[in-house]
């Protein structure tokens, strides 16, 4: 048995008595079903200790701790975060741009049409008008649905 498995023996202790203690609680309160899941609850830290499994939850704890105070403390970590809103104000400024462009139909001879255009162009249709044509194809199922 390794040390590290001895020093994490106190917290699957303690773990466990807290999660039978929540156990005890249901079960005064006549709940047999929490009771069940509690007492599951209240041996996961057991088998996590058994496997090994606590040292690894610890270990991640541990990376993700040190990740986070490297986060918050690094002026390079924030030019970052800086430069992320950056991109996705970009990002989301592009998307409604090519939106407005497709919604125009082109009229160049040769070119294939964007959007709602090419949809109608390869159905054999004139292009959407828009909103309004999108409410006309509603009403007219429900009206074929015989709601009115």
């Amino acid at each position: 048995m390794s040390t590290d498995a001895i020093t994490l023996l106190p917290w699957a202790a303690v773990l466990s008595a807290l999660g039978f203690f929540f156990a005890w609680r249901a079960w005064r309160a006549g709940d047999r079903a929490a009771t069940v899941r509690r007492v599951g609850w209240g041996l996961v830290p057991w088998a996590l200790w058994l496997v090994g499994g606590l040292r690894l939850v610890v270990r991640i704890g541990a990376a993700v701790a040190d990740w986070a105070a490297g986060f918050a403390f690094r002026p390079s970590v924030w030019l970052g975060v800086g430069v992320a809103i950056i991109a996705v104000a970009l990002i989301a400024l592009g998307s409604r741009g090519r939106d407005k462009t497709a919604a125009a139909p082109d009229t160049e001879p040769g070119r294939v049409p964007r959007g709602r255009a090419r949809k109608a162009a390869v159905e054999g249709r004139p292009a959407a008008a828009g909103k309004d044509d999108d409410l006309a194809e509603i009403e007219d199922i429900l009206r074929r649905h015989g709601i009115e």
